[in-house]
């Protein structure tokens, strides 16, 4: 239990840190590109997310629910094989894009991702291992040090391709440090000698990895529709305004991820628990964690957003007051995959996901046309929306989910809601 409370405390204070840490870096970006060109790296930033989840193939979830150590050995090397076969297809797809539709040359950084990806088996092996405080430090340093490269960079007025490269080299940097840290620790792995054996194991990662991907993929896809469709839409320019005040919001959006990986494993074990009451406490905590920071912000927003990111981004106000209100239930849509998790409903996950894809095309089309960046904007509130509770009651299997959330949402309006919390302050206190 100690093991587990201290990974739980070493990953919470990763996500905070790293938040922080990325969200003064942002400011200071922004503030010194301005609109159009913040634009362009904001599209770049979209595409390197998805070149990432795309070349990670939703390995990583196979890797990490290997329950011993020799199981572990055992698939190592294919995972390597894999991720490399994977990587060099998706390499060669990507040159031939890039010369065939004369993409601006910058996009050539993304290559490195694609050259690099193997090595991220090396981060899985840390994961099974509960290794997450390694890697706290690893991340949170490799996050400081290019975070204050690219506040150097703005000082020194560095052309926009230098911040493009700091944020590929984060994702290389990190990877490769675990392969070098793996090595000196002398992590051993058995690579397979039958070929018979081989192909079993890779068939096995890739009908597990397969249906992971889709789902991650239909997830970032979704959360990047938005700047990709006012791109082509509205112009770079439109991008920049508004990835402006979404960078913000993501900043905030990106904390519940983390409780919701720290708390799946105890949910999980603890099977003598009630999950269905575990679950809506976590969906209540969620929702009221955000509330007050959604008011503050939403009446602060037009003094604040000018002050942090310079008079270009005043146009950006109406839109991160409308993302801001949004939070409670970005929060509780990204929380509540738990669900899907715990009760083994991972394919209904994709059928969620692959809803809420669709969804979003649909709404950013006909919002973005007429409203621009503000549409995009309603566009994320109305869909989130539908996604967090009109899709899940559609399915019997997962309208109990949908009215835990209902639940959820109900209780903070509720005073019985925030006596308990002074009452359980009060007791704490004491002690």
């Amino acid at each position: 239990m100690k093991g587990i409370a201290y990974n739980v405390s070493a990953l919470i204070i990763e996500k905070f840190l790293v938040t922080i840490i990325l969200m003064t870096s942002n400011i200071v970006v922004i503030r010194y590109l301005g609109a159009e060109k913040f634009g362009e790296l904001a599209l770049f930033q979209v595409y390197l997310a998805l070149v990432t989840v795309v070349t990670e193939f939703g390995v990583r979830r196979v890797y990490t629910s290997q329950k011993s150590v020799k199981s572990e050995q055992n698939i190592f090397s294919e995972v390597i094989f894999v991720k490399s076969i994977i990587a060099a297809l998706f390499f060669v797809f990507f040159i031939v894009l890039l010369y065939s539709f004369s993409i601006d040359k910058k996009y050539i950084l993304l290559a490195i991702v694609f050259i690099v990806s193997p090595w991220e088996a090396y981060s899985y092996h840390f994961e099974a291992n509960l290794k997450n405080d390694l890697l706290v430090k690893l991340r949170v340093t490799v996050t400081l040090t290019l975070a204050l490269i690219r506040i150097y960079l703005c000082y020194i007025k560095a052309d926009v391709i230098l911040l493009m490269l700091s944020f590929v080299l984060n994702y290389a940097l990190t990877n490769f440090i675990c392969v070098v840290i793996a090595r000196k620790n002398k992590f051993n792995y058995i690579p397979l000698k039958k070929k018979s054996s081989r192909i079993k194991i890779r068939k096995y990662i890739l009908n597990r990895s397969f249906f992971f991907w889709v789902s991650v993929l239909a997830v970032q896809l979704n959360m990047r529709t938005d700047q990709l469709m006012l791109s082509a839409l509205a112009g770079t320019a439109s991008v920049g305004i508004y990835a402006g005040a979404y960078k913000l919001v993501e900043q905030l959006m990106s904390i519940p991820s983390i409780l919701a990986n720290v708390l799946l494993p105890h949910i999980s074990r603890n099977v003598q628990s009630d999950k269905e009451k575990y679950l809506f406490e976590v969906y209540k905590i969620s929702m009221l964690a955000a509330l007050p920071i959604c008011i503050i912000l939403l009446f602060t927003a037009p003094l604040l957003l000018p002050l942090l990111l310079g008079k270009e981004f005043v146009d950006s106000v109406p839109i991160f007051q409308i993302l801001i209100s949004a939070l409670p239930i970005l929060v509780i849509v990204n929380v509540s995959g738990l669900y899907y998790s715990i009760f083994k409903l991972e394919k209904y996950a994709v059928y969620r996901n692959v809803f809420g894809l669709g969804l979003s095309l649909i709404l950013n089309f006909v919002f973005i046309k007429y409203l621009g960046a503000i549409g995009a904007a309603i566009s994320v509130f109305i869909s989130y929306t539908l996604l967090a509770y009109v899709f899940e009651w559609i399915l019997p299997l997962t309208r109990k989910n949908a009215h835990l959330k209902l639940q959820a949402l109900i209780s903070i309006f509720n005073t019985k809601t925030y006596q308990e919390i002074f009452v359980y302050a009060i007791q704490k206190f004491k002690k």
